[in-house]
């Protein structure tokens, strides 16, 4: 006799009715022990992604923009690691460190056992990132940044990677408040001060940005003008060049203070006093991470340094 067949709920399985005959005690014995059967085999099928939604996530962070933003989130809980530039929040120093951005190894990285690797655009070696990604790590690699947008796509970017959409949204609201405030100031300027930014400037030994840098572009959005435009990147720079720039204020990263030391120092290297800026002690002192990383941070570096530029006196 052909067997009727009874509709599960799961459409893709069918259970088998018995027959007429049967009894209502053996036909619904036998419904309830098919129902069990159906529901295990449902919960053996949702278990993987059970788990794989349960696993917390575990990131390390490579940039010190990328580390800075992730705190900037209130996610740091789900950090496990970060990179040598990652020198803020300070808060980030008790986090094992897997060397520097540029010259990192899979080894440091995968003991750490992360689920998630962001990363900024010059991380490497390369043939580490293709370690990380073989190893079965999601890989994130961030564009640059050099412009206010770059830097709020970015929360955008890392707030979704960190499931906290709702804290870059809030952070970016603020972001677009201070850039409109900072580009408000700077086309109130009465003028444009010619800038040198020295990455470093130990023993006379300048090395000043050129165009296509994050320097230049900070530099630009502060209401400055690069005074150095005869080549791109960061490369050193004579004395005679320095002289010849002219510029109107000097910029030297703090983070190299070390070998730079004071005003005074600065203005006693060879052929300081010899440029406007030299001449009118116009030295500043910037945190090169917080204005150059173009991070959440970049805002309120950018209107310090625009009030500074505002206050040296016109050429």
């Amino acid at each position: 006799m052909r067997k009727q067949c009874y509709e599960s709920p799961f459409a893709s399985v069918q259970l088998p009715v018995r027959p007429e005959r049967s009894s209502n005690r053996t036909l619904f014995r036998r419904r309830r022990v098919a129902v069990k059967r159906m529901a295990m085999l449902l919960i053996f099928a949702l278990a993987p992604l059970a788990r794989a939604g349960d696993t917390p996530q575990r990131v390390v962070a490579l940039g010190g923009d990328i580390t800075e933003t992730i705190y900037a989130l209130d996610a740091q809980a789900k950090l496990v690691g970060v990179d040598s530039t990652s020198e803020w929040p300070a808060a980030a120093h008790q986090l094992p460190n897997v060397g520097y951005v540029r010259q990192l190894n899979a080894e440091g990285i995968l003991a750490l056992h992360p689920t998630q690797v962001i990363a900024t655009h010059d991380a490497g070696p390369a043939t580490v990132l293709e370690q990380l990604r073989q190893a079965g790590v999601t890989l994130d690699l961030l564009p640059p940044s050099r412009s206010p947008q770059d830097v709020m796509a970015k929360i955008d970017d890392i707030g979704h990677l960190l499931n906290s959409d709702a804290q870059a949204r809030q952070l970016n609201a603020k972001l677009v408040q201070s850039y409109t405030a900072l580009q408000s100031r700077v086309a109130a300027m009465p003028h444009h001060p010619r800038v040198v930014f020295l990455l470093s400037a130990g023993a006379g030994n300048f090395l000043a940005a050129g165009h296509d840098t994050a320097a230049d572009r900070a530099i630009a959005l502060a209401g400055g003008s690069n005074a150095i435009q005869a080549y791109s990147g960061y490369k050193p720079l004579s004395a005679e060049a320095l002289v010849a720039a002219a510029p109107d204020v000097l910029v030297v990263m703090s983070e190299r203070a070390d070998g730079v030391g004071d005003i005074g120092q600065v203005l006693a290297l060879p052929g300081m006093l010899q440029t406007p800026a030299g001449q009118r002690k116009h030295v500043i002192f910037v945190d090169g991470q917080a204005l150059l990383g173009f991070g959440p941070r970049n805002a309120d570096s950018e209107l310090s340094l625009q009030g500074k530029f505002a206050a040296t006196l016109p050429p």
